[in-house]
């Protein structure tokens, strides 16, 4: 009983410390928002960095099109960026889809990396340093291939970036895209939403610094 009580003692402050570490993490979010709310949104520089987008995909099929359209659509200066996606040793006709839309925008606007078992199919990590090597810009931004930001994205993202010369890495706020589809999913979306505007705002105000993510809004 000794063993068990032990174990259950664990168990119990464990759970309360994760409670308490969040609940200090809401409130320091909090802080954050307040001090933020009211602030200017950056404005880019005359001439805008360029920019080359990567994105990973892997048998992407369903989603590649409606992501890479999205990307595209950014109102970021379309003379300043670059779409490059690295189809990663995919079996599905990602390819041929991929094929198709950069007959319609052409090279400049979008480059489509297709991958075989020998130089690809090694992960993530491994699709993004291919596509490094072959991008232009100053500044890279990274998405998966589910997503789907909207138009602005990227000018407020670029510009918050250039707004404080000790800052890396910056990163938007995503939101689940069939949110609406079930009650789970809406569920879905309060939690990543909660996460993203309390515990990611909390780590800000307290550490500076937060966990970076490729989506954005």
């Amino acid at each position: 009983m000794a063993i068990l009580d032990s174990l259950l003692m664990v168990a119990v402050v464990s759970i309360w410390g994760i409670l308490v570490i969040n609940l200090v993490l809401t409130l320091a979010g909090y802080t954050w928002y307040l001090r933020h709310v009211k602030r200017p949104e950056p404005e880019l520089p005359e001439i805008p960095p360029f920019v080359s987008i990567l994105v990973p995909a892997h048998n992407e099929e369903i989603v590649i099109v409606k992501t890479v359209l999205s990307l595209l659509s950014f109102d970021y200066p379309h003379d300043r960026y670059e779409v490059i996606i690295i189809n990663d040793n995919s079996s599905d006709h990602s390819a041929d889809k991929l094929a198709a839309l950069q007959h319609e925008f052409t090279t400049d606007r979008l480059k489509v990396i297709n991958t075989d078992s020998v130089t690809g199919g090694k992960g993530k990590s491994n699709a993004l340093n291919i596509g490094l090597k072959q991008a232009r810009g100053s500044i890279i931004s990274v998405y998966d291939a589910d997503n789907t930001p909207e138009a602005p994205a990227l000018r407020i993202l670029v510009a918050e970036l250039l707004a404080n010369d000790r800052q890396a890495a910056v990163i938007g706020k995503f939101r689940t895209r069939n949110k609406n589809a079930s009650l789970l999913t809406r569920f879905i979306n309060i939690e990543t939403l909660s996460f993203q505007w309390m515990a990611q705002a909390g780590r800000q105000q307290l550490f500076h610094l937060c966990t970076i993510l490729e989506q954005t809004t």
